[in-house]
């Protein structure tokens, strides 16, 4: 299940770094044990799982968890699920006279949705070492630190609006959605993570999602479908 909540501005995440004890621990080792047999870049560290969303305060409550307590959900599953951040790129495109976004193509090494398209980049936010809280700058800090290792790209100057808060259930993943603007479609460069990158209008990515959707992630998808409506009522 993919749900979106849309925000207009940076949320607050408040951290819990309280140890949580499962009963399910030596399964857990074991399947993790399997993971990284089959996938040596499987690597276990800290990382802040998402607990809750109060939209009145628009303050997200995490914890600091074990990756390895998420990898394994596919075995064992504890309900963890992932604090994220992702990227919505835009950039302005003289020839089609319309904005583009960009998509990357996930290789097919990565646990989840291999060899699918995505609005990104994207990826797990830090732990920070002493803070409990997470301010915007460190937010977005953590966005242009994902978009600087997967497409070389530096965007820590350029504008930027909090969009969304987007749950996926199935993969457990909650990410914090960005846009970024950009002054022109630019070269970029890729790492193992992304193995093809386009740039598509709105328009495009509507049919996209219409005629191929088993192509794009869900949350994409969901994220396509709110831009799109956004732009309709604007009009």
């Amino acid at each position: 299940m993919v749900r979106l909540v849309p925000i207009n501005e940076s949320p607050k995440v408040l951290i819990d770094r309280s140890h949580k004890v499962y009963a399910q621990s030596e399964k857990i080792e074991r399947a993790w044990t399997d993971l990284c047999a089959h996938n040596p870049r499987y690597f276990n560290g800290s990382m802040l799982a998402f607990e809750s969303y109060d939209a009145a305060s628009n303050t997200i409550r995490a914890r600091v968890e074990q990756y390895k307590h998420h990898a394994v959900r596919d075995i064992v599953d504890v309900g963890i699920s992932l604090l994220a951040v992702t990227a919505i790129l835009v950039a302005p495109d003289r020839d089609r006279n319309a904005p583009v976004y960009l998509l990357g193509k996930r290789s097919t090494e990565l646990h989840r949705y291999g060899g699918l398209w995505e609005l990104g980049p994207s990826g797990g936010i830090d732990v920070p070492r002493l803070r409990n809280t997470l301010k915007p700058k460190r937010i977005l800090a953590e966005l242009a630190r994902e978009i600087k290792e997967e497409i070389g790209m530096n965007v820590a100057s350029r504008p930027n609006r909090f969009r969304a808060i987007l749950h996926d259930d199935g993969v457990g993943s909650t990410d914090i959605v960005i846009a970024i603007v950009l002054e022109q479609v630019p070269a970029l460069k890729t790492n193992w993570e992304y193995i093809e990158t386009r740039w598509v209008t709105l328009d495009e990515l509507v049919e996209w999602a219409h005629s191929n959707p088993d192509e794009l992630i869900p949350t994409t998808i969901e994220f396509i479908r709110f831009q799109h409506e956004t732009v309709r009522n604007n009009e």
